[in-house]
């Protein structure tokens, strides 16, 4: 792109944007301040709050106040009001998850630590879909975007929910819930735009199918700008997006349901990396692309017995093809999911269920990557049963176990105890939990061949640092106790305290092997490198977050989270951590979100977040300040004005990562227009 290009590109998208902002402040009338808020924030008292049903914790639904685990839920008003254009964002609401953002398409988002590009502890999923990819443990959060209206809620579990959902869910689980079909009929329609945030468009129809059911159909389009260079020039990191989509619900009868729903999508963005995976001065930087396109069918049918237990059966087939670090990787995975809630006396709720999951990865060799074998296939047998006992009407003891059998380490137990006691007559709630969970090893761990860095050393000798994978790995294991308080104090203040104590066993550390000469021209002398599992971890510490209604108005929400975590290796390590602590474990997190009426029709909300510097990390402390002002045209139009990293006018949150050179997240305001119809 030429100069005149990109300039004249810039000057549309601010035109576009002076376009929007100059129809936002037309529509204002004088002496609004004195007009009616349009909402009572304080309608919905903090008692109604605890009752907020929640199903991420037992695989169903049970009210917050009754939920022995760390549970936040992001709701729809939540999302609406944050002026966040993805879900990453959206998530850095939740106390206790770090979100860091690489570049403008990359993120490392965790739960209690160990983050990275791939964290592998947590288990992301989409209307019961697991979303993470088996090639790494991790989740291309670039892949997960839908319509942000369409979401209907959040569930962030902090803490192993392994009992129910198995593999990954070690550090915590985060579910996301999109709504029925019969809550979006009509028509809707979005277009925004800005510094950053170039195009922001979503087109979408809802309506009846026949007497019993509903659907709706989408599509969306986003173009995401360049970030900026740790020098501060310009990044090569821009992202664009198209995603279509469908859902469909029906009443079958009064007691069977069936929801079938599907997505398309393809991604074109680009990345700035090195040409070792290790710095060093004989580094070189290049830009790449990277480009993804893929899609998913999922049905789920529920039925409900005479005697009032349930089933759903769930099945979900999902694909993807990406080129990233020059690897081409098409993964196919298909899954049957099998679920009976039944109660049994008045005292015994049981779930039980069944699983299978096969998944299907080929990856060519590319840039400095390899996998060997090529392609594989790979089968999860489950099975889980809990019970939750109710031994007084205040007093609730759950346990449950999961049985998984995996591919690569065969038969893996993870069971937990938890226990909820609400005090008689209040609104206070104390519970405790014992849980273990184990980290599966993917295709990264037994399978990767890589040369993480080569060093010429004369004109006939080079040097290459090449790791493999060990087909003999072993799972992370986790055990973890935790303690909690939840409380609605008064009608407008509840507050949710959670602690916790963690032990890591079988942690993996990337150890030298025998060096090795390969003939050739030139000569190589490898320095092998392999995976074992010699280091262990304890972490501890906590989360607080309140919710308060100020006045009819005003809702302020502060939320704290501490994580201390240490390391320590095996004596007969020679290696290092592959998890850095550097890197991974931010100590102390902070932030406050404010929803202000501050007229008719007129809301103005701030997000402020706050990671401290990393303890021995070369990243330092960083605050990122968002505001939204939005104002309503009768029930069918909004406009909404949003500033994003607005206190300095670019920002380092996690530096490079597997290669990728980290960016600085800039500044950015963008406008947006939505209308129902």
């Amino acid at each position: 792109m030429t100069d005149n290009t990109a300039t004249s590109t810039r000057c549309r998208h601010v035109a576009h944007f002076g376009l929007l902002l100059a129809l936002y402040l037309s529509t204002i009338p004088a002496g609004a301040a004195q007009e009616p808020a349009p909402i009572d924030l304080s309608k919905l008292d903090m008692e109604d709050l605890m009752n907020v049903k929640v199903t991420s914790v037992s695989k169903r639904e049970q009210s917050l106040s009754r939920t022995a685990a760390a549970a936040f839920v992001i709701n729809g008003e939540d999302i609406r009001r944050s002026g966040a254009t993805n879900i990453p964002d959206l998530l850095r609401m939740a106390p206790g998850v770090d979100v860091e953002q690489i570049d403008a398409n990359a993120w490392a988002i965790s739960v209690r630590g160990f983050n990275s590009r791939y964290s592998k502890g947590v288990l992301v999923l989409i209307d019961g879909r697991t979303v993470y990819t088996p090639s790494f443990s991790g989740v291309f959060w670039e892949h997960l975007d839908m319509p942000l209206e369409n979401i209907d809620r959040i569930e962030v579990i902090r803490g192993p929910g392994a009992t129910v959902w198995g593999a990954n869910a070690v550090n915590g689980v985060i579910s996301i819930f999109t709504k029925s079909s019969k809550d979006t009929k009509g028509g809707l329609v979005t277009a925004g735009g800005g510094s950053q945030v170039h195009a922001l468009d979503v087109v979408q129809y809802g309506g009846a199918a026949g007497k019993e059911g509903a659907y709706r159909v989408f599509g969306k389009y986003f173009d995401i700008g360049n970030s900026a260079m740790p020098n501060g020039s310009p990044a090569v990191d821009h992202w664009m997006r198209v995603h279509g989509g469908f859902r469909t619900d029906w009443n079958l009868s009064s007691r069977d349901s069936l929801m079938v729903q599907g997505d398309l999508f393809a991604n074109q963005a680009s990345q700035t990396r090195r040409s070792g995976f290790i710095r060093t001065p004989f580094d070189y930087s290049f830009n790449q692309s990277l480009d993804a396109a893929g899609g998913d069918v999922s049905a789920r049918w529920s039925h409900t017995f005479a005697g009032g237990s349930q089933t759903s059966f769930q099945t979900y087939f999902d694909t993807y093809r990406r080129t990233d670090m020059g690897v081409p990787e098409v993964l196919r995975m298909f899954d049957l999911d099998f679920q009976h809630h039944i109660a049994a006396g008045d005292r015994h709720d049981i779930v039980w269920g069944l699983g299978y999951r096969v998944s299907q990865s080929g990856a060519s060799p590319g840039y400095a990557i390899a996998f060997s074998p090529p392609s594989r296939t790979d089968n999860l047998y489950s099975g889980f049963l809990q019970d939750e006992i109710r031994a007084t009407d205040s007093l609730w003891f759950t346990i449950g176990c999961k049985l998984e059998h995996n591919t690569y380490t065969g038969l893996g137990i993870e069971p937990s105890v938890r226990l909820a006691w609400s005090v008689p007559g209040s609104r206070h709630t104390i519970w405790a939990a014992a849980s273990k969970a184990d980290r599966q090893p993917a295709r990264a761990d037994t399978d990767l061949q890589s040369d993480l860095q080569t060093i010429p050393i004369t004109s006939d000798l080079v040097q290459v640092v090449r790791f493999f994978g060990n087909p003999r790995i072993k799972d992370e294991e986790l055990r973890d106790y935790e303690l909690g308080y939840r409380s609605a104090i008064v009608k407008t203040l509840s507050l949710d305290v959670a602690t916790f104590l963690s032990f890591y066993h079988h942690l993996e550390t990337v150890e030298f092997q025998p060096l090795a000469v390969i003939p050739g021209s030139p000569v190589q002398l490898v320095i092998p490198q392999m995976y074992d599992n010699k280091a262990h971890a304890v972490t501890y510490g906590g989360e607080v977050s309140l919710r308060w209604n100020a006045n009819s108005r005003w809702r302020i929400s502060p939320g704290y989270s501490y994580l201390h975590a240490t390391i320590r290796q095996d004596p007969s390590s020679q290696g290092v951590v592959a998890y850095r602590l550097a890197d991974g474990f931010p100590q102390n997190m902070f932030q406050i979100r404010s929803s202000l009426n501050l007229w008719r029709k007129t809301e103005f909300d701030q997000s402020l977040y706050y990671t401290a510097r990393l303890p021995g990390g070369s990243i330092p402390g960083h605050a990122r300040l968002d505001l939204r002002l939005g104002r309503h045209f009768g029930e069918r139009a909004e406009i909404s004005l949003v500033g994003q990293n607005l206190l300095r006018p670019r920002s380092t949150e996690y530096g490079d990562s597997f290669g990728i050179i980290g960016t600085q997240a800039v500044r950015s305001v963008y406008a947006q227009i939505r209308w129902k119809f």
